[in-house]
């Protein structure tokens, strides 16, 4: 009987080589599918936040808002009429064209589309007075410049008025009395009065309220009016039964009546206020109209100053305490450990409302310094520092003994620089609990402007969501994600990293 041949050296490389691919393809294979089970809602609220229609069914990718070519069209028509193409708007004296494409078949009425400016005031959490409207003011010319077959193009004009003829700057229009003449505050703070030369801008003086923006020219004689400065110009387009649009320069943000009427909350977008409309929104919306600070804006910094001290004060308490309940030995040390730290994790925090909540309320601190007051000391950090002092090297101690080091200098010089890995733990699962924080904000702060984001964001929701408008809601929740996502991304090799085992050598 002949024994079997040797299996070639090179053959059996060959053939763990392919075994190594496999079980590595198969590896990054299932992190994908885990990947998209723990990153696709987040995916998918990015990218329906970018939408003008996020509760569009069935859902699709198919997103102009990330398409270069409509990109680049909101950024020309951004240009047209402010000379900006990132913010858009529209400034006096601007001339914007918006081509759209009409199907007229034979026996269909052959007649143009019939095309309006809307007035379109966005919601806003904070009382501000009624802007002026592009429909007020602009003028529009429709006629056709192209046909092929049964489709038509018409270009709509659109032409803002000046009230003057010079350039000038931007600045905001207040009124400082009801029955004063109109004033301006110009952008280093100081309130000039405006002249109105034309019988047109006298009779629509005071429908220019606060904050809204207007367009002054520098005189001899003072500043004059050139005219108001819309954020947004809504278009409609309408056509009869029988015709049908089949295109435009931008896609429309609302199609009704079968195809047949298209409505457009802006035609002078820029890129930020066609891509990115949602988020700029989340800012603007809630700007207070007498200091234009965002209330979004003092959220997030609110929500970044709570985290910071709750992340200072648990690695500062937390790790003395972890250290004196792991290697310092006193009276009733296994007692206050119980009481003091597994007792406090299993009640929940909802028992204490009504005591914490006179406390603070008592002592005046229903602010950020209360919330923060509130949760100056972290139970389950103080388990984690004490679980990781435990398991590091007893010599470590010994050693700073022998050179003489007290137990803060121990502490402080020794043992702390070892616990690195540990702290940045803490740290991460602390921001994480400051940032999504939301019952105790909600009770303690009162101030719309001393709001957390998560506060602010349920704000957003009982005022957005009943109107259907999440995509302003959407672009809040990313926001809000986002300093989460990029916190563990950067830090995420200290929770599996340790320096305890290479402290002591030999």
């Amino acid at each position: 009987m002949t024994a079997p041949a040797p299996v070639r050296p090179a053959v059996r490389e060959r053939w763990l080589a392919r075994r190594r691919w496999a079980r590595a393809a198969w590896l990054y294979a299932f992190m994908l599918v885990m990947s998209f089970f723990f990153l696709g809602p987040f995916v998918t609220g990015l990218l329906s936040s970018l939408k003008d229609n996020p509760n569009e069914y069935p859902p699709t990718l198919n997103i102009p808002q990330l398409t270069p070519a409509v990109i680049g069209h909101a950024w020309a028509l951004g240009v047209q009429g402010s000379g900006d193409g990132w913010q858009g708007g529209l400034h006096p004296g601007r001339t914007v064209t918006f081509e759209v494409q009409v199907q007229s078949p034979p026996g269909a009425p052959q007649d143009p589309p019939a095309v309006t400016l809307f007035p379109y005031q966005p919601v806003s959490l904070v009382a501000v007075a009624r802007q002026a409207q592009a429909r007020d003011y602009a003028t529009l010319d429709t006629r056709e410049v192209a046909r092929s077959g049964d489709t038509r193009t018409y270009r709509v004009t659109v032409r803002s008025p000046l009230l003057t003829r010079q350039t000038g700057e931007t600045v905001r229009a207040t009124l400082t009395e009801p029955d004063a003449d109109l004033r301006a505050r110009l952008g280093n703070g100081q309130t000039v009065p405006v002249r109105l030369d034309t019988p047109q801008a006298q009779e629509r003086q005071y429908e220019l309220n606060a904050g809204q923006t207007v367009e002054l020219t520098r005189g001899p004689a003072g500043y004059t009016l050139r005219g108001p400065v819309f954020e947004r110009t809504p278009l409609q387009v309408d056509v009869q039964r029988g015709q049908s649009i089949v295109g435009s320069t931008l896609p429309p943000s609302d199609r009704q009546d079968f195809g047949r009427s298209f409505a457009f909350r802006n035609v002078t977008p820029g890129v930020l206020g066609y891509t990115f409309n949602n988020y700029r929104r989340a800012f603007r919306e809630t700007a207070d109209p007498a200091s234009g600070r965002s209330l979004f804006f003092s959220w997030v910094l609110n929500s970044f100053l709570y985290a910071f001290l709750r992340v200072a004060a648990a690695v500062v308490f937390c790790s003395l305490a972890g250290y004196a309940l792991a290697r310092m030995t006193f009276p009733g040390r296994n007692l206050i450990f119980l009481v003091a730290v597994l007792f406090v994790q299993m009640v929940p925090s909802q028992v204490n409302l009504v005591s914490n909540y006179v406390l603070l309320k008592d002592l005046g601190l229903l602010n950020l310094w209360g919330l923060w007051l509130n949760g100056l000391v972290a139970a389950g950090g103080v388990f984690l520092m004490k679980q990781f002092f435990e398991g590091m090297p007893r010599e470590l101690e010994e050693s700073a003994a022998i050179d003489g080091a007290g137990p803060l200098t121990t502490f402080f010089r020794v043992m702390l620089p070892q616990a690195g890995p540990a702290l940045i733990a803490l740290s991460i699962t602390q921001f994480q609990g400051a940032w999504n924080d939301f019952f105790w904000p909600l009770v303690i702060l009162r101030d719309n402007a001393s709001f957390t984001l998560t506060v602010g964001l349920s704000n957003f929701r009982e005022l957005y969501g009943g109107q259907g408008d999440y995509g302003l809601i959407l672009a809040g929740a990313v926001l809000s994600a986002i300093p989460v996502i990029v916190l563990f991304v950067v830090f995420q090799r200290y929770f599996v990293d340790t320096g305890a085992d290479s402290a002591v050598k030999g």
